[in-house]
């Protein structure tokens, strides 16, 4: 255990002086507090909501979300869901609001402990008004997690490419580690880092290649089950 944490450490140290070095991105830091309610309607049916918000050192950036969203699983190794976000965002003084359909099937299986999964999801933004946002997106993520049973913690890890339909190009990556404790049979609470890397950048006429980002976007979220 103490190995797979002094490992962990060490691939995040490598990650965060790796986009250091490329004097041409512009890194931005995150704090992200997310508060989650789910239900299980059936045993194949669970719905529920995310709530969060984002401050960002950027321009004076944040935002708030709530996102509803309902999971069917017709078998152990499928899950199939649907969500729509809406966003109310504030930068350098301005104000904007945002909608986002998400569909998504994921495959998953688990040896023992360790839980593995994949995940196709489609994204379609209802609302322009973002030049670097786009529309549409296509991303696929694998993940791997372990249930560490005498303790009640699960550490996991992700990766994540989105490809930008319109654009057809892979735009954005994010890697994703963490940790959630279950802290009673109905409630848990997780502990994240995420490092989203943006690039293939344009501006509105797509003429001239913007800057990289480096998102490094540090979560506290809280899961109750009703």
């Amino acid at each position: 255990m103490k190995q797979t944490i002094k490992n962990t450490a060490f691939l995040l140290v490598i990650l965060f002086f790796a986009t250091s070095l490329n004097a041409q991105t512009e890194h931005r830091y995150t704090i992200n507090p997310v508060f989650s309610i789910e239900k299980e309607i059936l045993p194949v049916l669970t719905t529920g909501a995310d709530v969060e918000a984002n401050y960002c050192n950027a321009a004076n950036s944040k935002d708030f979300s709530i996102k509803p969203f309902i999971q069917y699983s017709p078998i152990n190794y499928l899950v199939l869901g649907a969500e729509y976000r809406v966003k109310y965002e504030v930068e350098d003084g301005e104000s904007a609001w945002q909608g986002r359909l998400g569909l998504a099937a994921k495959g998953k299986y688990a040896f023992g402990n360790l839980k593995l999964d994949c995940r196709l999801k489609y994204t379609l933004y209802t609302d322009d008004y973002d030049e670097d946002t786009k529309d549409q997106n296509f991303r696929t993520r694998f993940q791997a997690q372990y249930k560490i049973k005498p303790v009640k913690l699960t550490p996991y890890v992700s990766y994540e490419w989105f490809y930008n339909i319109p654009r057809g190009l892979v735009d954005r990556d994010r890697w994703t580690f963490g940790v959630e404790k279950k802290l009673s049979k109905r409630s848990a609470l997780g502990f994240e880092y995420q490092l989203e890397e943006h690039f293939n950048r344009t501006n509105a006429k797509r003429t001239k290649l913007k800057n990289d980002i480096a998102e490094h976007v540090f979560s506290i979220a809280y899961t109750f089950e009703l």
